[in-house]
């Protein structure tokens, strides 16, 4: 029966704990119910009531998925028949391609470790 009050003991610190620190890096603009200050307090004064109470009533809500048409599916990538010097920058993406991506620097990596051919 120790055991078990003990394992109650941990779970309470724990979910105050996260609660106490979820509470604490949440913005001010995204807690519900309550003013952010009342809700610490809440969490600290009474546990474990608190802690839950922040989870179910006060957390941000995650936003859920606008309806509409779902993004077209690309297809799987095949690496079957890939060569590193056919390497181009992905036209969605248009961000810098990597180094292991760059023909050319594949290039002169080949030829530093080969220079014979």
């Amino acid at each position: 029966m120790v055991w078990l009050a003990g394992l109650f003991t941990l779970l309470t610190i724990v979910l105050w704990v996260y609660a106490f620190f979820d509470a604490l890096t949440t913005p001010a603009s995204e807690v519900r119910n309550l003013p952010k200050l009342l809700w610490l307090i809440a969490i600290v004064v009474f546990t474990p009531i608190g802690p839950l109470l922040w989870l179910f009533l006060g957390r941000p809500r995650i936003p859920e998925a606008a309806p509409g048409p779902a993004a077209p599916e690309r297809p799987a990538p095949s690496f079957a028949d890939a060569d590193p010097s056919d390497a181009h920058a992905d036209p969605g993406h248009p961000g810098p391609i990597g180094p292991d991506d760059d023909p050319e620097f594949l290039r002169r990596l080949n030829r530093r470790i080969n220079p014979d051919d």
